[in-house]
């Protein structure tokens, strides 16, 4: 019975944000008051509220209360299975085509996560080259999204400019390509997580809101193999962000149907 009340409460406060009674920034009712006003123990209120968190309508701030957290109204929708090219290189969000660096880029030796050592074919604990950016638009100025771009140290000796403040025109692919005389393939997987405590602060998001991770390897041919020269990995709020791309027909699905 708690269960379900607390259920219609949280639903009913969602239903008061979402209709503007409470606008972001703004201050829920205390316990005491959001138990009176549904006719429920303040216990159960108090979980409501906790219930909206999770949600992420709304941010607990200690004792100071609950506040309306402000909620994007569209989605930008990124990736869509393309890499594109322009005067300054290759690129693979149209939408964050303009986007700047709004904080300087920096870059140095730290150990990768396991699954990128993994990826990159380096013994896991081992460092890597990792160069991170900061990416949003240029007005106003947000970061949006935090860019990690991981690169055996290996490589980086048999490709100095890699490891560069400014690696040239068209950046590290160019400089790879031109390196091994053959085109660069990429493949992504995308993902969710709950986001570190680093990533909360930079997106200006709750620790309830998750993170929507996707992970790009650059593959290049070497001789007889193809090998795997750097992992990018880009996180940005899940409630701000999601995939589109197009569903293609298997063989198996052609039209018009035989049989």
């Amino acid at each position: 019975m708690t269960g379900d009340q607390t259920r219609r409460v949280a639903d009913e406060l969602r239903a008061a944000i979402e209709a503007g009674e409470f606008g972001p920034g703004s201050k829920l009712p205390s316990g005491e008051e959001i138990a009176e006003r549904y006719g429920v123990h303040r216990g159960t209120a108090m979980k409501s509220v906790r219930a909206l968190a999770a949600d992420g309508y709304v941010e607990i701030r200690g004792r100071q209360g609950a506040y309306v957290r402000e909620r994007p109204r569209s989605r930008i929708v990124v990736r869509d299975r393309t890499v594109y090219r322009d005067e300054i290189g290759y690129f693979f969000d149209q939408n964050a085509k303009d986007w700047v660096a709004i904080e300087a880029p920096t870059r140095g030796l730290a150990v990768p996560p396991d699954h990128v050592a993994d990826i990159l074919g380096v013994p896991r604990g081992q460092d890597v080259l990792v160069r991170d950016r900061r990416m949003g638009p240029p007005t106003p100025k947000q970061v949006l999204q935090l860019a990690s771009s991981y690169i055996p140290v290996a490589l980086v000796g048999e490709i100095p400019a890699l490891g560069a403040e400014k690696p040239g025109p068209g950046g590290i692919y160019d400089r790879a390509e031109e390196y091994f005389k053959a085109p660069i393939s990429w493949d992504e997987a995308a993902w969710t997580r709950s986001p570190t405590e680093e990533e909360q602060a930079a997106l200006k998001i709750s620790k309830a809101i998750p993170v929507l991770v996707v992970t790009r390897t650059s593959h290049i041919r070497r001789g007889d193999e193809t090998i795997a020269i750097e992992v990018n990995e880009t996180r940005m709020s899940g409630e701000r962000f999601a995939l589109a791309y197009q569903v293609q027909r298997d063989s198996s699905a052609a039209w018009p149907r035989t049989g």
